[in-house]
């Protein structure tokens, strides 16, 4: 990858150099300016072969850094400081050297610095070590430094100057050269952070990844083992803590470059080595074109292109005699059968067809099937069908019938169609014109068959792709024949991959991409003998055609020759071959009538003047996750429409930083609204409270400097003193898993939107208030253990908890004894009220402060049930007073422990649990309900619908006809909806619902051994199209090809795959870009199956259209998996979906959009007007019908682009967000054995990559 430099005015890091060339770059300030983001990132060039003439070469590249790899080379001082210097005098000072030493000599050391340049010690191990090394490049022992003086041609004022007269030449050369330590070694991460601690000076840490996996015992660059990833993960966490710039080798497509980039202010992008090597293929080619001494023949070498061949100016390769017309007839049903029985796509409406064209017509096979189909529909007594080709000697004979509807007519398509045909169409049909069509005049042609169309009108092009329709066997006579044929096509400049242009020329006819697939012969296996009949013939045809009676030059006798005897040995060798024919279809469209001109627009910098989005940015707001923020300010407040000039360049800078989607800028609001779909008060994305607003400078800030994030929120002090009406018990249950879930994806999201760290620490409250209610020290102690376990259990890894201890003493309480928790508690309590502020009244506060109030109120209401069964006291206050006391004396502690949590956590973000206005700190929903009045998880029960909907309640309120208490080790945990679904037959089973959606059933006890043949497949259907994806674990056979088959059966008709019933989903390494994505490592677009499955379909007008038809059932088991983090499986519940929607688009109204996606590679269609919703077949709830977007960025197999047809394009960027929205989708991990049940309509899914070659193997098996 050659990267040159342009910033700081094309001067490259001249702006960096010193006084002289002969003296170091001023390259510790670029690192950290670099680091800072004020210029990019330092690209760096390796020099591996350490010669000069290679330097003046690459000095020249205008590389930030060339690399001058001293350790791994065999040149002496002499020539290393003639490297240097080269770089530094023939770049002019764009270019830095730096150079990797041997080893951490202090001679060496001194070498490089003296010639002048930046230095890398490798091997660094210890923090002796790095000491030693960053002392040997430091003049004087106040800076711990053991460099000798500078040598003579740095004497100031003589040969050479200073570049700060205010410090000495020493403190400027300290100032001056950077100084990096590699890390190579396992030993070397682990001590990495008491180096970074103890050791200053060290301007970067490069990662020497190749020595690290070596000392691991691993091969290669870079790879995907665990142990391996843990390190380099630990090297990052431990860069970030310190704030320290990362560097290493970053080279690969550009996904992995920006994955590898991350942290690093320097980057090895390119090599010496690399470029040579390079090479290899030109040594290839010529070996190739080149296998044997051509012989001299004595004439003077014409390097013109020169036709030799004596062929007739028709460039058509195949003869036109009867033998060739039979063969077109029998090509043509061959083709029909090929592409399942169609002879058109299912898209175009073949009841508005009045004038039909065939281009190429040949004997007309197409037309006269087309007329017969269309007559059996009653369709075609109306219809006029017109074949047009350059020949007239097939054209077939008419009957008396036919003649009145058919005309056919000679016509070269490389020219303009006369007048009488222009616009006169309904369809153009095109077939095969691969051996008639030079490159150069596709795009004429393609403007000439669209000028027949009516405005509406179809083109349809079937199209062979020659260059892969080859005999795949292999056989000798195959190959040949076939490079023969690609040979002469290429010769005479034909296309010999049609398809692969037609697109390009479509678009530039102003046809609308309406449909495109490709049909291979290998989907097909009974038409293999046809195949070879159709391809092998058609090839023979072309051979026949260019075997010539007399021959001039020697190479055409001898091609001659071999083409007759190819054609003599033909109906031997063809029963060897194995011919395979690949048809694409392509269909565009004629617009239905000329766009609008678009109003004048001034552009400027992606910003527009009318107020016109542009790169993601419009004047009145800039769309975030989909949606308008609707000229939302940094502090919240809108814009006014009157602007000055002032705030329209503000705001012009504004939107270049938020049109790109990785700045600062935009990755901040994408994170603010991210934190207010999670507030109580949510309603529209854009609707930002000040508390959320308030919050831009601090997280733009923390995105630049790669500072974690910390969320804190008070929160879990202990379950309800009310056993007997609101909660089940004293311990956490079902309500506070799924609460730490729902807050740790928070978390995610969080991280999501800005690529940093975030934590949210859980501040628990519980020793604040429990002696006010009753609660033991104790019982709090045994709460905050319970909720620390379940947190751990469930993987919430973004969580961490801490007690009222650290907050006053700063202890680390995680660790803390229950006799130590008890001993101090009390005390704990005294110090909180110490800081509160002087003269607070509670009551005085409830009168002037709204958010007080709404905390006070929320109070009462708790003890209402709280303090029910409070026994009386000695005094004579009724109990309504002591509840408003006790609110009063809650309200106290609180303003106390804020201060706490202020004082502790200043640059924390605040969340709260209690009702706000959201100006101080942000009011969350603790608990992902569908509907009803919100409740802490220990104040209530939780209760489950079947479709896993939740609610929650006082345990008193839950009907015992209605809903089952399940217990869980032993202990009750939530309420469940009775249903039948939940008993099978002769089966104990325990149900465990996912977080967000799915259920997992399990034998009850280990020592149940179930076979999956004993399921009732009609539960395990009937719970999935409830609660998706039902998971069955633990039981056995779930592995058996002839059980796994069977039990589909049971749930409905299977709809078998071109490979038969079962797809096995499984890494094939296949690098073609046409292969099928879901067979390779690659992470996927979130879609749903079976969306390039069309049908048409008849609305209640009578009107007919094409939509996808897909499977109601996915059925899968799991053979194998990948291991740690790979390969999950991502399913979006189209229920949340809807439930998490802005108020803004009820799902009513998306019921009316339609999308069209254009996918390429191996789905390679053009589906338009799909609705974005549709109705379950079930009970009708509405259902999301969607394909991601899929840039080629993302894949280098089938991408996809999607549009709204009828309204708004931010949609797209709305519905995405909100399907990978962790409160709407599971990140589902596979476990061998696993068979899991998924409802395709009420899902979506998607899958995350692996490792190339991984064991990952799923069987799927789709279910009507």
């Amino acid at each position: 990858m050659a990267v040159q430099s342009k910033h700081l005015n094309d001067e490259g890091m001249a702006a960096y150099r010193g006084p002289s060339l002969q003296q170091p770059h001023r390259a510790r300030q670029a690192l950290k300016d670099a680091y800072a983001g004020l210029i990019p990132p330092l690209l760096g060039f390796y020099c591996g072969i350490t010669s000069t003439s290679v330097a003046q070469y690459v000095a020249t590249l205008g590389y930030d850094v060339v690399w001058v790899d001293w350790e791994h080379s065999s040149c002496g001082i002499e020539t290393m400081t003639s490297i240097v210097q080269t770089i530094s005098f023939f770049s002019e000072g764009k270019s830095m050297p730096f150079v990797r030493l041997p080893g951490h000599d202090h001679k060496d050391v001194a070498y490089a610095l003296d010639a002048g340049a930046s230095v890398v010690f490798p091997q660094v191990d210890t923090v002796e070590q790095a000491k030693e090394c960053v002392s040997a490049t430091k003049y004087g022992l106040k800076n711990r430094g053991s460099r000798s003086a500078p040598p003579f041609r740095l004497i100031p004022g003589v040969t050479d100057h200073k570049l700060d007269h205010s410090h000495t030449l020493h403190e400027n050369l300290n100032r001056q050269a950077a100084v990096l330590i590699q890390i190579e070694s396992e030993k070397g991460i682990n001590n990495l952070d008491a180096i970074l601690t103890e050791v200053s000076d060290i301007d970067a840490v490069w990662l020497g990844a190749m020595d690290l996996r070596v000392s691991m015992g691993f091969e290669g660059m870079w790879g995907n083992e665990p142990e391996f990833l843990t390190a380099v993960g630990k090297y990052n966490s431990i860069l970030a803590k310190h704030d320290m710039p990362g560097a290493g080798i970053v080279q690969g497509p550009p996904d992995v470059m920006t994955q590898l980039s991350k942290g690093r202010a320097f980057m090895i992008v390119a090599s010496d080595v690399q470029a040579i090597m390079g090479q290899k293929q030109a040594f290839v080619e010529a070996r190739t074109l080149m296998p044997k001494v051509n012989n001299y023949d004595g004439s003077p070498p014409i390097l013109q292109p020169q036709e030799s061949e004596q062929i007739e100016n028709d460039l058509y390769l195949l003869p036109r005699d009867e033998q060739e017309t039979k063969r077109l007839d029998e090509q043509h049903r061959y083709i029909v059968e090929l592409c399942d029985g169609f002879i058109l796509s299912p898209i175009i409406q073949t009841d508005r067809l009045k004038m039909v064209a065939d281009v190429g017509t040949g004997s007309g096979a197409w037309l006269i099937d087309l007329d017969t189909r269309l007559r059996a529909q009653g369709e075609s007594n109306n219809t006029a069908f017109h074949g047009f080709d350059i020949s007239d000697l097939q054209f077939p004979t008419l009957s008396k019938d036919q003649e009145p509807r058919f005309k056919f007519s000679v016509h070269d398509v490389r020219k303009p169609f006369p007048k009488e045909h222009i616009g006169k169409y309904d369809l153009v049909h095109v077939r095969l014109l691969v051996w008639a069509l030079p490159a150069d005049d596709v795009d004429a042609v393609v403007a000439n068959l669209s000028s027949l169309l009516k405005p509406g009108g179809y083109l349809a092009w079937d199209e062979a792709a020659y260059l892969d329709s080859v005999d795949s066997a292999g056989t000798p006579e195959g190959i040949r024949i076939h490079d023969i044929v690609v040979d002469f096509m290429k010769k005479r400049n034909l296309c010999v991959d049609l398809p692969s242009v037609l697109r390009k020329s479509y678009q530039k006819a102003g046809l609308d991409m309406q449909h495109s697939i490709r049909y291979s012969s290998l989907q097909h296996p009974k038409l293999h003998l046809t195949t070879n009949k159709i391809i092998g013939d058609g090839a023979i045809s072309v051979l026949r055609n260019l075997t010539q009676e007399t021959p001039v030059t020697p190479e055409q006798v001898k091609l001659n020759n071999e083409m007759k005897s190819l054609i003599a040995s033909y109906p031997a060798t063809q029963q060897l071959m194995r011919w395979q024919c690949c048809l694409q279809s392509v269909v565009g469209r004629y617009p239905q009538q000329l766009p609008l001109r678009a109003p004048s627009v001034a552009i400027t910098n992606g910003v527009t003047t009318n107020g016109t989005a542009t790169n993601g940015v419009a004047e009145n707001g800039t769309i975030v996750n989909g949606t308008h923020t609707d000229g939302i300010k940094a502090n919240g407040t809108h814009e006014s429409s009157t602007k000055s000039g002032q705030l329209a360049a503000k705001k012009l800078e504004r939107g270049k930083s938020f049109s790109n989607p990785s700045s600062p800028e935009s990755m901040a609001l994408k994170a603010m609204v991210n934190l207010n779909r999670y507030r109580m008060s949510y309603k529209n994305d854009w609707d930002l409270p000040k508390a959320i607003s308030t919050l831009r400078p601090f997280l733009e800030n923390a995105i630049r400097n790669k500072e974690p994030i910390r969320l804190v929120l008070p929160a879990f002090p202990f379950k309800s003193s009310n056993r007997t009406a609101k909660v089940l018990g004293a311990d956490p249950d079902e309500a506070e898993r799924i609460s730490l879930l729902h807050l740790d994806g928070l978390c995610k999201a969080l991280e999501e939107a800005t690529k940093l760290k975030v934590e949210l620490l859980i501040t628990s409250d519980g020793v604040m208030y429990n002696d006010l209610l009753g609660i033991s020290d104790e019982e709090v102690w045994r709460y905050g253990e319970g909720i620390r376990r379940i947190a751990k259990e469930q993987g919430c890894s973004h969580i961490s908890f801490n007690r009222l201890g650290a907050l006053i003493s700063h202890e680390v309480d995680s660790t803390a004894s229950l006799d130590d928790y008890m001993r101090d508690a009390p005390g704990y309590r005294r110090q909180l009220e110490a800081l509160l502020p002087p003269g607070f009244d509670p009551a005085q506060e409830i009168k002037t402060n709204h958010d007080v109030k709404l905390t006070y109120l929320g109070y009462k209401r708790f003890l209402d049930l709280e303090m029910q069964n409070a026994a009386p006291n000695d005094s004579n206050l009724s109990l309504r007073d002591r509840k408003a006391i006790t609110a009063k004396n809650m309200i106290k502690r609180g303003k106390a422990y804020a201060e706490a949590i202020r004082n502790a956590y200043p640059n924390a973000i605040r969340l709260s649990i209690h009702e706000s206005d959201d100006v101080n700190k942000i009011s969350i929903a603790i608990l992902p309900l569908a509907s009803g009045n919100p409740m802490t998880p220990w104040h209530g029960a939780l209760i489950r619908a079947v479709n896993g909907d939740l609610t929650i309640s006082h345990a008193l309120n839950v009907s015992a006809l209605k809903y089952d208490l399940v217990y869980e080790y032993g202990k009750p945990s939530y309420f469940r909806e009775r249903s039948p679904l939940f008993s099978w037959t002769g089966m104990d089973l325990s149900f465990t619902y996912m977080y967000p959606t799915g259920i997992i059933v399990r034998p009850a006890h280990k020592d149940l051994k179930y076979s999956l043949q004993d399921i009732d497949m009609g539960k395990l259907r009937a719970l999935s199209e409830q609660c998706s994806p039902v998971v069955l674990r633990g039981f056995r056979d779930t592995k058996e090809k002839s059980v796994f088959g069977s039990k589909a059966k049971e749930m409905g008709t299977i709809l078998p795959w071109k490979e038969g019933d079962i797809m096995v989903v499984k890494d094939q390494m296949n690098d073609a870009s046409d292969s099928n994505v879901t067979t390779t490592n690659e992470a996927m677009p979130m879609h749903y199956d079976g969306m390039f499955k069309l049908v048409k379909v008849m609305d209640e007008q009578g009107r007919e259209s094409v939509t996808s038809d897909p499977p109601l059932l996915q059925y899968f088991v799991c053979q194998a998996t990948t291991g740690n983090n790979q390969g999950f499986t991502l399913f979006a519940s189209s229920r949340l979906f809807c439930h998490y929607l802005p108020d803004k688009y009820p799902i009513e109204e998306l019921r009316k959009v339609r999308w069209t996606c254009h996918s390429g590679g191996y789905f390679d269609h053009h589906v338009p007007s799909l609705p974005l919703v549709v109705s379950h077949p079930v009970d009708a709830r509405p259902c999301i019908r969607w394909h991601e977007p899929w840039p080629k960025t993302e894949t280098k197999y089938g991408d996809a682009s999607i549009t709204i047809d009828n309204g708004d394009q931010s949609l797209v960027g709305l519905v995405d967000s909100l399907l990978y929205d962790e409160r709407v989708c599971l990140r589902f991990a596979w476990e061998e054995g696993d068979v899991l049940v998924n409802d395709n309509m009420e899902m979506l899914h998607t899958r995350t990559a692996f490792e190339r070659g991984a064991e990952r193997e799923l069987w799927r098996i789709h279910v009507s």
